[in-house]
């Protein structure tokens, strides 16, 4: 539940967000060692964990954002459960949330309640729009995160239209909201204020886009998608090779480059002459240069193409698949899929943080946890309530 060895050991955080982002950030914050109590609800499940309606099991992105987490109950809906909030929130260094903009403040629990109730707190908001401007009130879900932030628009082949980006915009949102969060704990080591921290995916994309922005300002002109294109650069791309829906990526930059790919490929005929001679003219040709790359990676495996030019220090390397990420040499090298024993469940893999400490160890210790399993712990063990008032609170479905 808390890794006392990690960065953040000793920060405990009340997290009230749900869905993925918000999750996510709490996840990578009790993977750094704080101590975070996911406080939700039976009145209103986040999402993820209800049943899924194919599957019948809750989503598997529950099961990934809310692991090494304690979880806690309140109805919030109810006056009392509101007073525990606020008392939890009294014992905690940081309070998550992603309700639409208002939410919390309409539930008597927004920034200026906190506030009262422990001057430095510091609450980390994330929403969509941010929680002012116009469109501040307006929902949005991931797909449309990258949309209004215009990162969509540029995302996609020529002929087609734009593509949403989904997760990948949930769980950057959750780093954003992540990185924030610490921030705000620095700069309370070093003036003891508390704030409210105001994150908002739909600006998260707009920032990822500073070069087409700059080019419209500077220029008039309008960025366009390019699929797999690079605006200055060639062979950048994705190449089918031998088996069933098996792709290599492979992006060269320099001419050093080039050459180890003409090498790699047995130095073919194609490739000698003015033709592909230099950048600009492989920018110009990449329609036949890739046709002719994509006859040479077809004989090969996506490994094999990938060996043969990393040994020539040519960027490249497969397009992985879940079941490839899985048995990958180098992740299990690195062991970036932990085993979990689950007392019910027996032995689940994990997912591993994505960075490595010397000192200070980030981990993933316990799997998800099950709604309100660690009721008795927060509200007895933490805010000291007497057990038999824990269990009349269950009980009149205030920790709930």
């Amino acid at each position: 539940m808390a890794n006392d060895k990690g960065p953040l050991s000793g920060i405990r955080v009340a997290d009230f967000s749900t869905h993925a982002a918000g999750p996510f950030a709490g996840l990578m914050l009790a993977e750094m060692g704080a101590q975070v109590i996911k406080v939700e609800s039976s009145a209103r499940l986040d999402i993820t964990r209800r049943p899924h309606p194919m599957y019948g099991k809750p989503a598997p992105s529950f099961e990934q954002v809310n692991a090494n987490k304690m979880s806690a109950t309140l109805n919030l809906k109810q006056p009392r459960a509101i007073e525990l909030a606020l008392e939890l929130a009294k014992v905690s260094d940081l309070v998550l949330q992603s309700f639409r903009p208002g939410v919390f403040d309409r539930l008597g629990f927004g920034y200026e309640a906190l506030r009262n109730a422990k001057p430095d707190i510091i609450l980390v908001s994330l929403s969509s729009n941010g929680q002012s401007g116009p469109e501040y009130n307006y929902a949005g879900y991931a797909p449309l995160f990258a949309a209004i932030g215009g990162l969509g628009n540029l995302t996609g082949y020529p002929d087609g239209p734009p593509v949403e980006l989904r997760h990948g915009m949930d769980h950057t949102g959750g780093m954003l909201l992540a990185f924030s969060a610490v921030a705000a704990l620095c700069a309370k080591r070093r003036t003891e204020l508390g704030q409210h921290v105001d994150v908002s995916v739909r600006d998260l994309g707009s920032s990822f886009i500073g070069q087409a922005l700059m080019d419209f300002a500077m220029n008039g002109r309008e960025t366009q998608r390019q699929g797999n294109r690079d605006d200055s650069a060639a062979p950048q791309g994705v190449y089918r090779c031998s088996g069933k829906d098996e792709w290599v990526s492979i992006s060269v930059r320099s001419q050093a480059e080039w050459k180890g790919l003409v090498d790699a490929m047995g130095t073919p005929e194609w490739a000698q002459g003015d033709r592909f001679g230099d950048a600009f003219r492989r920018w110009k040709e990449h329609d036949a240069l890739d046709e002719l790359i994509t006859e040479w990676t077809g004989k090969y495996s996506p490994m094999e193409v990938t060996e043969r030019l990393q040994s020539r220090c040519v960027p490249a390397f497969p397009s992985l698949s879940p079941s490839q990420l899985k048995s990958d040499r180098h992740l299990e090298e690195r062991e970036a899929f932990p085993t979990i024993v689950h007392a019910e469940k027996g032995e689940m893999r994990a997912v591993v943080p994505p960075w490595r400490f010397s000192k200070t160890p980030s981990s993933i210790d316990t799997w998800t946890p099950d709604l309100g399993e660690h009721n008795m712990n927060v509200f007895h063990g933490i805010l000291g309530l007497p057990k038999d008032e824990v269990e009349s609170l269950q009980d009149s479905q205030v920790i709930w």
